[in-house]
C-alpha cells in the first residue's frame, strides 16, 4: 500500500473511534447503547440484519466460490431469508424477554474474571 493509502486507513479509523465516543455520551445505559433505546421502527432493524448478513465479504466470497465449485451452494441463501422469520419468531422474543444484549451477555450468569479475559481475547 502507498502512503495516502495508509493515510486514509488510519483517517478512517480514527473517525470512527472519535465518532463513537462522541456518541455515546449521549447515553449511559446499554440499552440506549446497544438497542437504540428500542426506538428504531421493526423494518429497519429488519434491513440492519439482512444487510449484516449480506455484507461485502459474502458478495466477494459466493462469487469466487460459485465460480470454483458451481452454484449448488446458492440454495443455502434462498433459504436464509425462511430461517430469520422462524429465527425471529422463535428465539428472538425469548432473548428480548431476558433483555440479552449481545452474545456475551447470555453466559455473564457463569462468567469469571479469567474466563471474561479469554473471551475477550477473541472478540
Amino acid at each position: 500500500m502507498r502512503v495516502l493509502d495508509w493515510i486514509v486507513v488510519v483517517a478512517y479509523i480514527a473517525w470512527i473511534v472519535i465518532d463513537g465516543l462522541r456518541r455515546s455520551r449521549a447515553t449511559n445505559k446499554v440499552d440506549g447503547y446497544l438497542l437504540a433505546s428500542r426506538s428504531l421502527p421493526w423494518w429497519a432493524v429488519g434491513l440492519s440484519v439482512m444487510a449484516t448478513q449480506l455484507s461485502a465479504v459474502t458478495i466477494v466470497s459466493t462469487t469466487g466460490l460459485g465460480y470454483l465449485t458451481g452454484l449448488r451452494f446458492v440454495q443455502f441463501y434462498f433459504g436464509l431469508p425462511l430461517a430469520m422469520i422462524i429465527l425471529s419468531l422463535t428465539v428472538v422474543p425469548f432473548f428480548t424477554r431476558a433483555r440479552v444484549y449481545t452474545a456475551s451477555s447470555t453466559s455473564s450468569a457463569a462468567s469469571t474474571p479469567r474466563r471474561d479475559r479469554w473471551r475477550a481475547s477473541f472478540f
